[in-house]
């Protein structure tokens, strides 16, 4: 095993170690997406930074998903993967989109260890998604959604969620 799988797997296991970012401070303003939506190279991450612990769970930042969350996993300096999540309390439903590895950190664990934190952060929650999934990552879900309460499948959001749908 290489240095590069043994800090992959070290991070795979360490999911109790989280940072938890409130506040996202640098909440974009339309001006922002625009210039990010015109030139995406100019706000790549910044891999001079190393996070305080492996995992990162800060707000989704976005305007349209309020209450939103992202988990994401650091190995080393490098961002490895995220996956978008929300839970709704009063109905102990939870969903997940866009579970992203990043190059380089394909099949090593991290997205199953990231569903399996957030379900021991939030117990007692189904998890769902909000979309159907591809066909290329249905053996992915399928093998996470073993023994899980709502098994990923598709769900709409319920109302405390997205309060306009009620």
């Amino acid at each position: 095993m290489t240095n590069r799988e043994a800090a992959i797997r070290a991070v795979a296991r360490r999911t109790d170690h989280v940072y938890w970012v409130r506040e996202w401070p640098d909440k974009p303003t339309w001006r922002d997406r625009l210039r990010r939506w015109m030139d995406p190279a100019s706000y790549e991450f910044d891999r001079t930074v190393t996070p305080p612990e492996p995992w990162v769970d800060r707000p989704a930042g976005y305007y349209e998903r309020t209450g939103w969350r992202i988990r994401a996993a650091y190995v080393r300096s490098d961002l490895a993967f995220e996956v978008e999540y929300v839970v709704c309390n009063p109905c102990k439903i939870g969903w997940v989109e866009a579970p992203h590895s990043y190059e380089g950190y394909k099949r090593c664990g991290l997205a199953s260890a990231a569903l399996r934190s957030l379900r021991q952060v939030y117990p007692g929650v189904q998890w769902h998604t909000g979309g159907g999934h591809f066909r290329d990552a249905e053996p992915f879900w399928s093998s996470v959604s073993v023994d899980v309460p709502g098994g990923y499948t598709q769900r709409g959001r319920c109302r405390h969620v997205e309060p306009w749908r009620a």
